[in-house]
């Protein structure tokens, strides 16, 4: 089991080549998850669409603080280095990524993640593109060498149905877990409109969808397996 070590902010890389997986909605959810546990945080966009920006901008005061770096702007200004830079004490770092990343920002990414979650919708069309985006990820020799914890979680996934269970059979053939699937409820898009996260929401209708993220959290940090079981049941 590894832990994570608290001299080192922890980088979460949200990865998918197929848009419209609900990484943004991962990625901002678990930048609440970890500000709401005193976790120092910043979240790095790198969607030209801006969408993690936009829901920064509309955070409440009255929330934990997530520091908002805009990596889609190219700033000519200031260099890029210093641009993507994060306040000095962050411990958590999440980055949410555009569906066609280039080569060489995804692997600059890669290696300097800790942590990478994939999401995937509950689609055959989706699930298919996500298992030859694994497949492709690893394979790659750069991928293979580095030490990362990697993980898929599903978005709206219906768990009895025959093309969840081809993802789960493939991803046990490539000892990858598959976490948790996100409930497909209204609680998201409340959120996302107020700039909060759903464990934010003083809704009675939204506790489940935080105890996903709280079990989210715990595996990063490196739990025991019983939380990916406690989340399975979810």
């Amino acid at each position: 089991m590894r832990v994570i070590q608290n001299n080192k902010a922890h980088r979460v890389l949200i990865l998918n080549a197929k848009g419209g997986c609900g990484k943004t909605t991962v990625a901002t959810n678990l930048a609440c998850q970890f500000a709401n546990e005193n976790q120092q945080t910043a979240l790095i966009d790198y969607d030209p669409q801006g969408s993690s920006t936009y829901w920064l901008q509309a955070r409440p005061a009255h929330v934990p603080p997530i520091h908002c770096v805009s990596a889609f702007i190219n700033s000519g200004q200031v260099t890029r280095t210093w641009q993507l830079r994060v306040p000095h004490g962050t411990t958590r770092v999440i980055v949410d990524t555009p569906a066609r990343l280039d080569t060489i920002t995804a692997s600059k990414l890669v290696r300097e993640a800790d942590t990478i979650l994939i999401p995937v919708l509950a689609s055959a069309i989706d699930i298919r593109a996500a298992t030859q985006f694994l497949k492709d990820l690893m394979r790659d020799s750069e991928f293979k060498r580095l030490d990362r914890r990697i993980a898929v979680l599903g978005n709206r996934v219906r768990k009895n149905t025959q093309a969840y269970a081809k993802l789960r059979a493939f991803l046990e053939q490539l000892d990858i877990p598959f976490i948790t699937s996100l409930r497909d409820t209204q609680n998201y898009v409340r959120a996302a409109e107020e700039g909060l996260g759903v464990q934010e929401l003083k809704l009675k209708s939204a506790e489940k969808d935080s105890i996903q993220w709280h079990s989210l959290v715990r595996w990063i940090e490196g739990d025991p397996e019983n939380t990916l079981r406690q989340s399975a049941r979810n």
